[in-house]
């Protein structure tokens, strides 16, 4: 039960980002691997405002997932736009170069050792059959229903559904009217702002480091491999097997260092099985 309780928080803390992600490849048509690097950047963010400057958290967050979104549109305009032209594999080295630049800043301002929050400890609450700190609580309950809020979003709103549709058919998006570059830079706003989020949780429950970002980006790609890329609901359901699964292996003590070895497997098993993943691409939201 204790590993079930850890899958759990691992799957809730891998869900938010994992759909912002989806949503991304989705609508860019790219794998952005500076993606899991802008979740590490964002948590040190939190790190400078909360530690060096000596905010309180919540305002530390809120400054850094703005700069965040900030970030994610700059990182658009300057770098992902001029060579959206020239296909998927130019964007996704692009990413790749992006991706190199933040981990080494990462790396030059704040050095290789653990990072914690000033935040004060809490002992843990009993929870039916687990032991939860009310972090952990807060953690699993904001990832759900913010992921909840990009679903609805997509659904009921006007920028929501000219996301959609943009990410349908970006030609056929823009003879109808659509105003198809306002859609790709609130998708990058949205996805920037969850991703440094999903960073903030993450070093919340762990530890930060530089490799962090990295790290968790390939929990992602195993979590969109496994529901199915471009699927936002397969990228939920595929984060919760990824997070309960890999924590569940820590049953087996031979196991636990092996967890991203363990996401892989489940990704490679699934695309032997069912190449479009558990739902299928591009479908749902």
């Amino acid at each position: 039960m204790v590993y079930l309780g850890f899958g759990i928080i691992a799957g809730a803390i891998l869900a938010l980002p994992s759909v912002a992600l989806s949503l991304l490849c989705r609508n860019c048509k790219f794998f952005n691997l500076a993606y899991g690097d802008q979740m590490g950047l964002t948590a040190y963010l939190v790190l400078f405002f909360n530690v060096s400057l000596g905010l309180n958290f919540p305002a530390s967050v809120a400054l850094s997932l703005i700069i965040s979104a900030i970030l994610g549109v700059i990182f658009y305009w300057v770098v992902f736009k001029p060579l959206r032209k020239h296909g998927p594999l130019v964007l996704l080295i692009a990413s790749l170069g992006l991706a190199f630049v933040i981990h080494n800043t990462e790396l030059a301002i704040w050095g290789p050792n653990p990072q914690k929050y000033n935040i004060p400890f809490e002992a843990g609450l009993k929870v039916g059959p687990f032991i939860i700190t009310p972090i952990q609580l807060a953690v699993i309950g904001l990832s759900f229903a913010l992921t909840g809020g990009i679903f609805a979003m997509l659904r009921y709103t006007g920028i929501g559904r000219a996301m959609r549709a943009t990410a349908d058919n970006l030609e056929l998006a823009t003879i109808r009217g659509v105003d198809t570059e306002r859609a790709f830079i609130w998708t990058w706003i949205i996805c920037s702002a969850t991703a440094g989020l999903g960073g903030v949780f993450l070093a919340l429950i762990t530890t930060l480091t530089p490799w962090t970002g990295f790290i968790t980006l390939l929990f992602l790609f195993s979590a969109l491999i496994l529901g199915g890329v471009g699927n936002l609901v397969g990228a939920l359901v595929g984060a919760m097997i990824i997070g309960i699964v890999s924590e569940c292996a820590g049953i087996i003590s031979a196991l636990a260092p092996y967890k991203i070895a363990i996401a892989f497997a489940i990704m490679f098993l699934c695309l032997l099985i069912r190449p479009s993943g558990i739902l299928g691409k591009e479908r749902g939201f």
